[in-house]
Formats: structure tokens, C-alpha cells, sequence
């Protein structure tokens, strides 16, 4: 018999082979569909990228990677992503956007 080995992600919470997950370091998306465990840990191994990652470097997410390996991104997240930048822009002044050295 193969049995999947208990796993969980960086919040403790349990992951198993379907879970849509989010690699912390770099944010990529993907699913799981295999967990297997060494010697070193217990290792996921994601859809998107044919690679293993550690368990313990995932988690849950409800974002579904898309067919050019990127994820979808809610209208909610767009909008508060523009809202950032236009808040970042207010803030910003003339002289730090046309900051210059000259030589000579």
C-alpha cells in the first residue's frame, strides 16, 4: 500500500496531494501532486514547476496557478495593488523622481 505521508505547510496547516500552495520564497503557485519523505524532510513536489520543495517553505493558498504558469489575481488584489502605487506616487516627490548625478 502507498501511503501519502502526513504533511504541513509553514502555518501548521495540513497539506496533502491536490492543495493549491504558495512557495514563500519566490511566490510561486502551484498544486501538489506528490509528498514524499527522506531522510532530509518531507518534500512536496508542485505541478507547475516539476520541482520539490519542503514542506515547511509552503502554504495554502486559494490561488490557482494558470496555463502560463502564472496565478490568478482577483479584481479585489488588482485594485489594491493601484491603490498602493497611486498612494506611492502622492508621496514621492520631484526631486526624488528626477534625481540626477551629472559627471564632468
Amino acid at each position: 500500500m502507498n501511503e501519502e505521508p502526513s504533511a504541513v505547510d509553514a502555518n501548521d496547516a495540513p497539506i496533502s496531494i491536490g492543495s493549491n500552495v504558495r512557495y514563500i520564497n519566490t511566490d510561486t503557485i502551484g498544486e501538489i501532486i506528490e509528498i514524499k519523505t527522506d531522510d532530509e524532510g518531507t518534500w512536496a513536489l508542485l505541478d507547475t514547476t516539476q520541482l520539490y520543495y519542503r514542506v515547511e517553505t509552503l502554504q495554502i493558498t486559494d490561488r490557482k496557478a494558470s496555463a502560463g504558469k502564472k496565478y490568478t489575481i482577483s479584481e479585489e488584489d488588482v485594485k489594491e495593488r493601484i491603490k498602493q502605487q497611486a498612494e506611492e506616487v502622492q508621496t514621492s516627490t520631484l526631486e526624488e523622481v528626477f534625481q540626477a548625478t551629472g559627471g564632468g
